[in-house]
């Protein structure tokens, strides 16, 4: 039983050596893997302070630029009201006679100079 029991010692402990030793290897080998984890998160930390710094700006500028177009729909919008207005009073003083429209084409006028005179003797 002795025997059986020392067997077991030794067969446990190169066990637990074994164990230990692969555990060794898996670190030694992850180390690599490690490092550039750490590299790659010190990366990011400062891509992500840069793309903050500049993102700011442009976001304010955004802002801006939203608020502007917003002022220019807004007189815009009154400006077609007005617009609006005046063609709805047009049309009602077209329609009441209280307006006549004239035609888009002017009189036929002549087609020589205003600056030119003729020599009455015919010389």
């Amino acid at each position: 039983m002795d025997l059986a029991l020392a067997i077991f010692n030794i067969g446990a402990g190169l066990g637990v050596l074994a164990a230990g030793g692969a555990l060794v290897y898996l670190a030694w080998q992850a180390t690599p893997l490690i490092r550039e984890s750490r590299a790659l998160t010190s990366d990011l930390r400062h891509l992500a302070r840069t793309t903050e710094q500049e993102l700011r700006p442009i976001l304010a500028h955004a802002r801006e630029l939203t608020s502007n177009a917003e002022v220019l729909s807004e007189d815009v919008a009154v400006k077609l009201d007005r617009l609006t207005d005046l063609m709805n009073s047009l049309q009602a003083s077209v329609e009441g006679g209280r307006l006549t429209v004239a035609s888009a084409r002017p009189d036929r006028l002549s087609v020589e100079s205003w600056e030119t005179h003729e020599d009455p003797t015919g010389s």
